[in-house]
């Protein structure tokens, strides 16, 4: 579990948030004379600050200027008015934490991974995106109660690859046992790196890690949604040069991070390796599989959703990889209605999640899709008791 860091000086937090401000405000004033560009004035300056932050952060200051996952979680609660629901997850590495919005009761519980390039915590927006999901889920017309449980899995430097893997099959193997819940009233989801996270334990569930204890399901999971899914460790698709201005990524802090996940780290922690010095697997780099990979999935989730927005660096690989999924879950005999494929226009890198900052009482069409997936797929199955 990541710790908080010492200071890293003064000096280097002021050329940070220097290159942060310079990078805004040199974006604000161009806006006019660009062509490529995010509709909205405000998004586009705001990416435009994400996106030298992350490629500028270091660990050092990422552990001193962000609230880290619990924490994070402890203040949502706080400011909601909320008890907070913590359950501890043992592990062969150590305890994990794992937080509850919504009640651990609830008919349907969905386990989250949260996205930061496997480097960075779970941030307010997700956690302010996930409280409104709990809440406007169980305050519509759905007869089946939902909550979601977010796990506070370890980051990397730290901790690498397949650790993360471990702590959510773990909590996974939690749910099942510990707390009773059956398969088909169990979701998971994350976005980003959390997305390939997901698609990692769902590897792991068809063909299990030999550094993972097996989760063993006696029916399909309810079903699994991917955020704009971190599935490819490869920077060189098209839409890296297409959408290089209109997301928050960039290509050094996932070269950095990538890296870091895999333990690949070489000299200076902070360099650009590139992403020839990454080396997933077919846990970490699942558009890498060959399509066989993919069959008798319909055994591991009954249905699937994957978002990505068309304005994002990762849309290309996202695209190419639903599209060998669809045919490897095909071939092996699940249905081509159980997965959803969304590529939103004029959205960017995880936007449902970003939109809260803009607009925390408005859902975009994105926003909506995805909510009515999860009511229909809740609502639909007949599994659930």
């Amino acid at each position: 579990m990541a710790q908080k860091g010492p200071s890293p000086g003064f000096l280097s937090l002021t050329y940070f948030f220097a290159d942060i401000a310079f990078a805004a405000v040199t974006r604000a004033l161009t806006y006019p004379l660009r062509s490529r560009r995010v509709p909205n004035f405000y998004q586009d300056v705001l990416f435009a600050a994400i996106r030298t932050m992350l490629n500028r952060i270091t660990i050092a200051e990422s552990r001193f200027i962000h609230t880290l996952t619990t924490q994070g979680y402890l203040d949502l609660c706080k400011k909601k008015g909320m008890k907070p629901k913590t359950t501890h997850i043992n592990t062969q590495d150590g305890e994990v934490l794992a937080h509850w919005i919504g009640t651990p009761d609830a008919d349907v519980v969905e386990l989250y991974l949260h996205g930061g390039g496997y480097t960075q915590p779970c941030s307010d927006a997700h956690l302010e995106y996930l409280h409104r999901l709990v809440k406007d889920m169980n305050e519509s017309k759905q007869t089946k109660s939902f909550a979601l449980i977010v796990l506070a899995y370890s980051l990397a430097p730290e901790k690498t690859h397949p650790t993360p893997l471990r702590e959510a099959a773990a909590t996974l193997s939690y749910l099942l046992h510990e707390g009773g819940k059956s398969p088909s009233q169990i979701l998971i989801a994350g976005d980003s790196a959390g997305g390939g996270l997901t698609l990692s334990v769902l590897s792991h569930l068809r063909h299990p890690h030999p550094q993972v204890p097996a989760v063993k399901l006696s029916e399909p999971l309810l079903g699994a949604c991917v955020y704009s899914p971190w599935v490819d460790f490869r920077t060189d698709s098209e839409s890296f040069d297409r959408n290089a201005k209109t997301d928050v990524l960039g290509r050094r802090c996932l070269h950095v991070w990538g890296a870091m996940y895999m333990g690949k780290v070489k000299g200076d922690p902070e360099a650009d390796p590139g992403y020839q010095a990454i080396g997933g697997d077919s846990y970490t780099d699942p558009a890498s599989n060959d399509i066989t990979w993919w069959h008798g999935f319909h055994n591991v989730i009954e249905d699937m959703l994957i978002y990505a927005g068309a304005n994002e660096v990762f849309v290309d690989s996202i695209a190419s990889f639903q599209k060998e999924f669809r045919k490897g879950w095909g071939q092996g005999g699940g249905q081509d209605e159980r997965i959803l494929y969304i590529e939103s226009p004029n959205e960017a890198h995880v936007q449902p999640m970003i939109d809260t900052l803009f607009s925390p009482k408005v859902k975009s069409a994105s926003q909506i899709a995805i909510e009515e997936w999860l009511k229909a797929g809740i609502e639909s199955s007949s599994r659930i008791h």
